[in-house]
């Protein structure tokens, strides 16, 4: 910007300085004129009118402009004079010689304000002009920044990047992309897709509607070297003036399916030993009823001699041999610990997407400080989860549809309350009874999640009160080893 440029910079003080600088010009010309009256230099006036329009408004300018004419015409340099008869007759009409005084006013006053008018729209026209070239600028300098944040998120994103032209070949690919493709040392831009992640090219082929597509996928995918993973993608398509293109976002989640398979494998056995434990365990009361009555049988000389009286002891033998096989297989448990709250906050992750479909409204009253509890955190969570399931059953035909959970240290134990506004339990004796008439599934909900509370020395038990139901699940820290039923 020069030094003019920035005294037209259209601040106050600027206008101040442009206006005392066209008139001392004024005043400059005014005197020229006056010491050199045989010649006329009353074009100069438009001088201080380019100078001082820039900064003047319309009224301003037309004021300046009749000074600028008044100071010309009186300065004028003088005329030839007349002939006497021409004099004469200028002397008996003075009116002819005041309209060309006037006329010659005006005629310099128009063209003084036309040229003011003119320069200070183009200078109006100016400004506008720098003030979009300065927005143009600043916008151009923020997509830069906001495309260096883009690129820099990109090519340092631990995720698979990639995007794809309509025809499956791979227009950008991030350094993570290239790693998890096997392109170590080689670009993969420009190569298809297909032959490393074939869904991502069925899918660009299958979409042909005029919108655009947003999902996940997991599928197989392939590297250079053939080797196989499975991959997590994030992908959405997108219109482009070639065609449709796609932006994929892919993760390798085989590590994670490891990770992820073992713990449910871990929880599996553990709750399969539960359960074998606590079926051995009614077993064995079974076997444990038959042996008494067998025993009671022997007295009897021709029926304990009987093929049938035999085979019953045939048969209590071998229920108590496997009763005891099942209850050795369930007590070889290692002793594990939870994290209640995290178990809890897994819960409700879990829990309330399904509830709030419903129309259940689920409280949260989880204690601060929780200590660590008793129990495997899978397990303990296959129990909430079932609590929260019969609870969205029992609320199904309810117009008010509440569910409260709370968690807090009672005494010694650390207590978990499932409370619904449900219609109760008509024969609470029976909640806990294995494959009970007139359950929804299997009938072993409860059963299960009582035995594997008690495997961990922990309980299930049922509170009844006059609106609605609550489940208490007990379980004990782990600084206080015990066991409740």
């Amino acid at each position: 910007m020069t030094r003019l440029e920035e005294l037209l910079a259209y601040s106050e003080s600027h206008r101040a300085i442009l206006r005392w600088m066209a008139g001392a010009l004024m005043v400059g010309i005014a005197w020229l004129d006056w010491l050199s009256p045989e010649t006329s230099v009353g074009y100069l006036y438009f001088a201080p009118m380019l100078l001082a329009s820039a900064g003047l408004g319309r009224s301003q300018i037309l004021a300046l402009a009749v000074v600028c004419a008044y100071l010309r015409q009186l300065f004028e340099a003088p005329v030839a004079k007349p002939l006497w008869g021409a004099a004469l007759w200028a002397s008996m009409n003075p009116i002819p010689m005041a309209l060309h005084f006037y006329g010659r006013v005006s005629v310099a006053i128009a063209a003084f304000a036309m040229t003011g008018l003119f320069v200070a729209e183009m200078d109006n026209r100016r400004r506008l002009l720098a003030a979009h070239l300065k927005e143009r600028e600043e916008q151009i300098r923020r997509r830069q920044e906001a495309e260096m944040q883009v690129r820099i998120l990109v090519e340092t994103s631990p995720l698979a990047i990639l995007t794809l032209d309509q025809a499956g070949r791979i227009l950008l690919a991030n350094e993570s992309a290239a790693q998890l493709l096997g392109f170590d040392e080689s670009d993969p831009r420009g190569l298809p897709v297909q032959p490393y992640l074939p869904i991502l090219g069925r899918i660009l082929k299958s979409h042909h509607s005029g919108g655009n597509m947003r999902t996940s996928v997991e599928c197989k995918g392939h590297r250079r070297n053939g080797d196989v993973f499975l991959a997590h993608i994030w992908l959405s398509t997108y219109r482009t003036s070639d065609g449709a293109g796609m932006a994929a976002v892919v993760w390798d989640s085989s590590e994670n399916l490891r990770d992820r398979e073992g713990p449910k494998l871990d929880a599996m056995m553990a709750t399969s030993r539960v359960v074998i434990g606590a079926f051995s365990h009614e077993i064995r009361n079974l076997a444990a009823a038959a042996s008494t009555a067998h025993a009671a049988l022997a007295g009897c000389g021709e029926a304990a001699r009987s093929e049938q009286y035999q085979a019953l002891g045939s048969l209590i033998e071998g229920l108590e041999a496997i009763a005891s096989s099942g209850l050795r297989a369930a007590s070889g448990r290692e002793r594990v610990v939870a994290d209640l709250s995290a178990v809890l906050d897994e819960a409700r992750i879990v829990m309330e997407p399904s509830l709030r479909e419903s129309g259940i409204a689920a409280h949260w009253d989880v204690a601060e400080g929780l200590p660590l509890v008793q129990a495997d955190h899978h397990s303990l969570l296959q129990v909430f989860v079932n609590l929260a399931r019969n609870s969205r059953q029992a609320l199904e035909t309810r117009s008010r549809r509440e569910l409260h959970i709370s968690a807090a240290r009672e005494n010694d134990l650390i207590a978990v309350r499932f409370f619904d506004s449900g219609p109760g339990v008509a024969h609470p004796g029976e909640l806990f009874r294995p494959f009970q008439p007139g359950a929804r599934s299997t009938g072993l909900g409860l059963y299960i999640s009582r035995a594997i509370l008690r495997s961990y020395g922990g309980g299930l038990r049922y509170e009844p009160l006059e609106d609605g139901s609550c489940f208490v699940v007990e379980l004990w820290p782990e600084e206080s080893p015990g066991e409740t039923r």
